[in-house]
């Protein structure tokens, strides 16, 4: 049953209070089965009406038929078709994060790579609502609007803005905006059902839409949609099948590079830490190297034992599971893993037009739900929430003589450096798999709601709105471990303790656990967490537009200005055991940590909101017109726009741009733009607390002048918000040609720069080591790496924790070029064919480097830092992960009679995989990426009786079933770039009624 809240109430009444028509005026309505088209929908880029300034802005238009090509239901298939898309970051392939990621039914949209949260979404031309979730991006919380919770089925067409334009528009059009135009003059009724089906999942969806005009004037349109599918898991692929993707690599230099491994060090094959460190001997023999020992299968020979076996199956070996002959013994996670969660998602829109006489009132109401499941393997403890064995744990090999007056069946024999009271010990690696996975729900909501008036006076034309949007994610996890009810089991002194000493699998060393606890015991420690997350949107504007103010000689000044205010909100409310409100006191140290949620870093709620007021200008010059007869100068036509808005938590942001569009001849125009932008701190940027992740480092400076082997390690790292952020200030330039020849035939080519200043990002905790490693070797350290006294002979003592806050960096700079062809061929004999070619290449991206990795970069080519290291988050990141240089797309469609037909081909250029390693100054080139879709329909004539105006469609996503190219993150894939389901076969029936 669905849980309607007091805000959820007022955003549905607002909306429905303009959406009631009697009842009886469907069935008075008539079954026209059409789309009026009689007014001028590509508006993004100027809000004035009937402007000639539109052609100077670089607009790409998406119809209806352009849409249904993608073969999709959802807005992240549609938006990955467009060259200029940059990575998807909100996707599910990203395995790190988990509560703290956007999980469920989330995309995002990234024009142009300049990063997310830098494309402005509007629906109607109005901006949407962002998502609840945050992502990290250049470690960097990010928001966007939800694309999947676009009502593609109601959307007539899409305006994409290739262009910054903050000018009249505001924050976040730095890269482009992004319009999605609804049908709001459909009469009639129709419904479509599409069933469809990859390998080990499928997908079925049910949508419907009506609209009627009533004797009164009014208009309603009304569209629902229902998708149901269900999951994949990363066992269904071959290429996500194991963690392990080095059998793709023979015969290449990267054969042995371990970054293709994936496979997790902690594993049910446990290594432990004795509290305090010291060495333990069996006889003359050392179990520990540093305090630290391992199980180990005795089956595995090549790493050896350094006791006498605990049982038949299992001894205990010094040192941790690190090194070739212990790889064996690390844990594949994928197999516990889904690519795709099940979903079920309901999209619900609904508009209405009435005439008042002078007036026209407008609303819309939309409604978007979707539900999401996934799984991931069981967690295992990090460093911001150690978990410590106590000595009476009845399985501890180091625990005490006796239990009582029995004897200790479980401590190894002839012990040296234990006492008899037994060593507690840290678990230094290790994973509960004997729980079984996780499993997780995610359920997003989201409502908008817009009421507005429009008229005319004079030749005036105003409109004014008011709109309120809601969203909310809740994000549950079930079979999750408190870590204070962990350690309760791991304290008792019978044989009902919890035992991590008895590894996994004997038969396959990197899959589950053949020697499982009791549920009882597994069952005492198993919590559910939650996560509730919720952003509002509210904006109330006035406009006024008139396309002829006065006239110039060369024609009629056009302007439109306007006042707009919007209230945004952002609460996260995390699980008790997440956000300090219950702790975990380890029982051993005494030491209290702010979670207890095994494997989840603590991080406090957060709850802000801004206020932003705004003002815009803007004019359409016309500078000489036709009539003028000026030689090679057929007609020329300015745009001038500037805009203030004022942020209540950081001040007054002023934005100005001019454009432009020179027709020399008829048939070639060409056009430019200069333009200022900018993209405000997120809520969640300026106003979270420190929050504590844990990620996979390695330690330079330990192990360089330690002199031992540089591995990854768990590393804490502190990251805050910080309410001293300024906005990202950019400058955007372009300049294109406008080729058509004839009627039938455009040609357009743009070239694109973009200079950013203050981009928001943090120094990165691997950068903040590698700083610290060179300070050490000019006599000091790095105050923002904490660790602890060295120990045993170290020269640097081992990694505490790495602080690193949000900062603005140095500039950026993009560029790039778009080449665009549309070919509406006449009929011929053959039928009628439409023809769209683009191409998107990436020509620079290049991040300024800070103080901090400027001194690195130069002392890592001065080969001060030594070998295989690499400088994130600076330099030339073209072709690098996500950054592709080459984007291409081919839309073909032909259309003879009742039968049409559609191709579309996508294309992604081969980018460098940073994960890796170099190998004569390369990393492993992630191979190009082409993939097909295509459908065939036919549409019944009126002979046809029942089933006339009936459509029949087959097609297919990815056609010819192209696998993603490797790459070195888990799954084996780039999620941001590429798609895990292979070729996807559907069949479509459509009816008008």
């Amino acid at each position: 049953m669905l849980n309607i809240s007091e805000r959820q109430k007022l955003a549905l009444l607002l909306g429905a209070a303009c959406l009631c028509v009697p009842g009886a005026a469907l069935a008075q309505a008539t079954a026209a089965k059409a789309e009026t088209a009689a007014e001028e929908l590509v508006v993004v880029g100027t809000r004035i009406l009937g402007a000639k300034t539109t052609g100077a802005l670089p607009v790409t238009v998406l119809d209806s038929e352009r849409i249904e090509a993608t073969g999709s239901v959802n807005g992240d298939d549609l938006f990955r078709s467009i060259p200029q898309a940059g990575d998807v970051n909100f996707q599910e392939s990203r395995t790190t994060g988990n509560l703290n990621d956007a999980r469920g039914d989330n995309a995002s949209i990234n024009l142009r790579s300049v990063g997310t949260g830098n494309t402005l979404v509007l629906l109607n031309g109005r901006r949407m609502n962002v998502t609840p979730g945050t992502q990290t991006e250049n470690f960097v919380p990010v928001q966007t609007v939800n694309t999947n919770a676009i009502p593609l089925g109601a959307t007539r067409q899409v305006e994409i803005l290739r262009d910054g334009a903050a000018a009249i528009y505001g924050a976040d059009a730095v890269a482009g905006v992004v319009n999605l135009t609804l049908d709001n003059r459909y009469e009639g009724l129709r419904a479509d059902a599409r069933y469809g089906f990859a390998d080990g999942t499928d997908e079925f969806t049910l949508s419907a839409k009506g609209g009627l005009k009533t004797k009164s004037g009014g208009r309603l349109v009304v569209f629902g949609s229902y998708t149901r599918r269900t999951p994949l898991f990363a066992s269904e692929r071959a290429f996500s099948a194991s963690e392990d993707h080095r059998a793709g690599l023979v015969g290449t230099p990267w054969e042995n590079d371990t970054a293709f491994d994936n496979r997790s060090t902690a594993s049910p094959w446990g290594s432990f830490t004795t509290i305090p460190v010291t060495t333990v001997r069996q006889g003359s023999t050392a179990l520990t190297t540093s305090g630290v020992f391992n199980i180990q299968p005795v089956a595995n020979t090549a790493a050896g034992c350094s006791s006498t076996p605990i049982n038949t199956n299992l001894c205990v070996r010094s040192g941790t599971i690190t090194g070739t002959t212990s790889r064996v013994l690390r844990y594949d996670e994928n197999p516990d893993r889904t690519a795709r969660g099940g979903l079920h998602r309901l999209n619900f829109f609904a508009s209405f037009t009435q005439d008042l006489g002078a007036v026209e009132l407008f609303s819309e109401l939309g409604y978007y739900r979707a539900q999401l499941t996934g799984q991931r393997e069981q967690s295992a403890p990090i460093s911001s929430a150690p978990i410590s064995v106590p000595a009476s744990n009845y399985y501890n090999p180091f625990g005490p003589t006796t239990f009582g007056t029995a004897a200790n069946p479980n401590r190894l024999a002839n012990l040296t450096g234990v006492p008899t009271t037994g060593l507690p010990l840290r678990i230094t690696t290790y994973r509960p798999v004997d729980t079984g996975p996780r499993t997780f729900t995610v359920s997003d909501d989201s409502i908008r709601s817009l009421m507005g008036l429009r008229g005319q006076f004079g030749g005036f034309k105003w409109d004014s709105a008011i709109s309120y949007s809601w969203a909310r994610t809740k994000d549950e996890t079930r079979n999750a471990i408190s870590n204070t009810l962990f350690q309760n089991a791991l304290a008792l002194s019978t044989p009902d303790a919890y035992n991590p000493f008895n590894g996994g699998n004997q038969t396959n060393f990197s899959i589950g656990d053949a020697t499982p606890n009791s549920q009882a015991t597994i069952r005492s420690f198993l919590v559910n967490v939650a996560r509730v997350s919720e952003t509002s949107l509210l904006t109330g504007d006035f406009r006024i537009s008139n396309p002829r103010l006065f006239s110039l000689p060369g024609g009629n000044v056009g302007m439109a200005a306007g006042v707009e205010f919007r209230r945004e909100t952002y609460s996260d409310d995390r699980d008790k055991r997440l956000d300090g409100s219950i702790t975990y006191r380890d029982s051993v140290t005494g030491i209290i940590y702010g979670t207890d949620v095994m494997g989840a870093s603590p991080a406090p709620d957060v709850s802000a909101g801004r206020n932003v007021a705004s003002a815009y200008l803007e004019l359409a010059v016309p500078v000489v017109s036709e009539d003028m007869n000026i030689p090679l100068v057929r007609s020329l036509d300015l745009q001038l726009a500037s805009r203030d808005e004022y942020y209540s938590d950081f001040g007054n942001v002023l934005r100005s741009k001019v454009a432009g569009i020179w027709e020399v001849l008829k048939g070639v125009s060409v056009r430019g733009a200069w333009s200022q932008s900018f993209r405000a701190p997120n809520l969640a940027q300026f106003y979270s607390a420190g929050t504590q992740v844990s990620n996979t480092r390695t330690d330079w400076a330990a192990c360089r002048l330690n002199n031992t082997a540089c591995t990854g390690l768990g590393t804490l790292e502190e990251r805050a918000g910080n309410q001293r952020l300024k906005p990202e200030y950019s400058q955007n330039l372009s300049a294109g040609l406008i080729f058509q020849p004839v009627r039938s035939i455009t040609f357009t080519a743009d070239y694109w720069q973009l200079k950013s200043n203050g981009v928001i990002g943090l120094q990165g905790a691997q950068n903040q080591i590698l700083f610290d490693l060179l300070l050490r070797q000019q006599g000091s350290s790095n105050p923002n790496v904490v660790r602890l006294a060295p120990i045993a002979g170290q020269v640097v003592g081992d990694l505490q924790f790495v602080k690193d806050d949000y900062f603005n960096l140095g500039p950026r700079t993009l560029s790039g070029y778009d080449l665009m062809m549309s070919v509406d061929l006449p009929k011929t004999p053959l039928g009628r064919f439409n023809i769209d070619l683009a191409a998107s290449r990436l020509n620079k991206l290049f991040q300024s480097p800070s103080d901090v990795q400027a001194a690195l970069l130069a002392a890592n080519a001065a080969g001060q830092l030594g070998t295989g290291i690499n400088i994130p988050l600076a330099g030339d990141q073209v072709r690098l992960n996500g950054n592709p240089r080459w984007r291409y797309s081919a839309n073909i469609n032909w259309r003879s009679g009742p039968v049409s037909a559609n191709i579309l081909v996508n294309y992604v250029s081969p980018v460098s995989d940073t994960g890796t390693a170099l190998v004569d100054g390369q990393f492993w080139e992630i191979a190009s990426y082409t993939t097909v879709n295509a459908f065939v329909q036919y549409r019944t004539a009126d002979s046809w009786g029942a089933l006339k105006d009936t459509r029949f469609r087959v097609g297919a996503r990815n056609l010819f079933d192209q696998a993603p190219p490797l790459a070195s993150n888990n799954f084996g894939f780039l999620g941001g770039l590429h798609d895990p389901i292979g070729r996807f076969i559907y069949l479509q029936i459509g009816k008008d009624f």
